[in-house]
């Protein structure tokens, strides 16, 4: 069992990836569909957001491991990369009209006691492990950095789920307005982090072109 997990470990993180990117995807519609249908019978917005915001991430991370080259980073890469900043910052957009929405129109939850910490432990964690991956990028492809980011940006969206969670225990007045700012805000770093992926890619594809325009005969060995 140690040498199987040894042997995974071994496997170069853009293997890794591509597996998950893949992974990613149908998870994330599997989830989207789940939340569909429970949103609908229960009459949830919040789980219908959350299941069109997954839709979203999954798409990202699928378009990363799709788009992903080992070591070098060619135009269809830079693309790819572009492509997912921009669906990141669309469903940016869409997490905060839902966030602002719910201010003025909350769904009623109720936690567990024991539930709601748990939530709130487990976003803590993502958010820590998702910032270690991304200090982990420096070196690595820029497809690898925007999968590591896009991690980040879901990490985020556990927070507003814990923060969800722990008000609706402890009574706190106000909680829909509370919960409504979060979101708000962390959509807003969503959206930071989808205009970042977009102008780092519209950089490079800047001086990818600025390359072949000087030394137009390398361009037949960088797109291969």
């Amino acid at each position: 069992m140690w040498n199987l997990i040894k042997k995974f470990r071994s496997i170069p993180e853009e293997k890794k990836i591509i597996v998950y990117g893949k992974l990613a995807f149908f998870k994330n519609l599997f989830y989207f569909l789940f939340k569909i249908l429970v949103g609908v019978y229960f009459r949830s917005w919040f789980l219908i957001a959350i299941a069109i915001y997954s839709l979203f991430i999954g798409y990202v991370k699928n378009n990363c491991s799709s788009g992903l080259r080992k070591n070098k980073e060619n135009i269809k890469d830079i693309h790819a990369y572009i492509r997912g900043g921009v669906v990141l910052a669309i469903s940016s957009v869409f997490y905060i009209v839902y966030s602002v929405f719910s201010i003025y129109y909350p769904s009623n939850f109720e936690y567990n006691m024991i539930i709601a910490i748990a939530i709130a432990a487990f976003a803590t964690y993502s958010i820590a492990m998702s910032i270690v991956g991304v200090c982990k990028t420096r070196g690595k492809t820029m497809l690898i950095k925007e999968y590591k980011l896009t991690n980040f940006a879901t990490a985020f969206n556990n927070l507003v789920l814990a923060q969800i969670a722990l008000l609706s225990f402890t009574a706190t007045e106000n909680a829909a307005f509370y919960n409504g700012l979060i979101g708000i805000c962390v959509g807003v770093i969503i959206f930071g982090i989808g205009l970042y992926l977009m102008i780092d890619g519209l950089v490079k594809k800047y001086r990818y072109y600025q390359i072949i325009k000087d030394y137009p005969e390398i361009k037949k060995y960088i797109d291969n």
